[in-house]
């Protein structure tokens, strides 16, 4: 746990660590026990739906797969550790590289579009599309997969904002809005969400207050005991005070956790 952990920190969003509970726990049971174990101040993701089923049924056990979600390696990650380290580096540059079979004339466009300037390598690609019609094939093939990915992370702002966290889907808008400047394909559908953000309702404008309290919360969560008095204190007075959004459902939802025995 440690070690997947602390490759979660390293790696950031170049990696995904999913852990699944696989003996048989509830989710209550689950998710308090990760608590009481100061393992919920990552990006790493707790769940209790495999995404996959392997063979034999010994802990630990891990899984690794690449972007595409083939199975690079599974076992008994004790076993592993330096497979398993030099296996996520080299995926992680592997996604940074060009998608197989990229015309080497679109590398610099998708240098670009992989430091960020979505905007910039979708009209780079274009601008070769129309000056060399040999490169049409693809440059669509190219750009189809950069719209895919840009698509994907506004939708992901869209999901933040449906569900309670206005504070992430507005850091995401404004990187967003700065990286797909100059692309139409993109622009009008950053600018929809990101006019939510500017020109809340009175309930987006009420759950970004309660969720930038309760990550406040949370963070102290993760440094002292987390379910001691003064916690479950917070989590209820927040749980009231902003009752009615999603925020105060998850602090209510913390707070019960703290009784439940493990």
């Amino acid at each position: 746990m440690p070690a997947s952990i602390k490759l979660q920190q390293l790696y950031g969003s170049d990696l995904q660590v999913l852990f699944v509970e696989s003996q048989g726990a509830v989710s209550d049971l689950a998710e308090a026990f990760a608590w009481r174990q100061k393992w919920m101040s990552t990006q790493a993701i707790w769940t209790l739906e495999p995404p996959l089923q392997l063979e034999g049924n010994t802990l630990p056990k891990c899984a690794l797969l690449d972007g595409d979600g083939k199975l690079l390696l599974s076992g008994n990650p004790l076993d592993q550790k330096k497979q398993i380290e030099e296996a996520i580096a080299d995926q992680v540059k592997k996604a940074k590289e060009p998608p197989t079979g990229t015309n080497p004339k679109l590398a610099k466009e998708w240098g670009m579009f992989v430091k960020g300037d979505f905007g910039a390598a979708i009209g780079e690609c274009d601008k070769h599309a129309v000056a060399d019609a040999s490169l049409a094939d693809a440059v669509k093939s190219l750009r189809a997969e950069m719209v895919s990915r840009v698509n994907a992370r506004i939708e992901r702002a869209k999901w933040l904002l449906d569900n309670g966290y206005p504070n992430e889907a507005t850091e995401l808008l404004n990187a967003l809005s700065k990286s797909t400047k100059g692309c139409a394909d993109f622009e009008s559908k950053v600018a929809e969400q990101m006019t939510r953000v500017l020109t809340p309702d009175k309930s987006l404008a009420s759950e970004a207050e309660a969720s930038k309290a309760l990550a406040a919360v949370q963070q102290k969560m993760c440094k002292d005991k987390p379910f001691e008095d003064a916690n479950v204190k917070a989590l209820g007075r927040l749980a009231e005070k902003y009752k009615g959004t999603k925020a105060a459902e998850r602090a209510a939802h913390l707070a019960e956790l703290a009784k439940v025995k493990i």
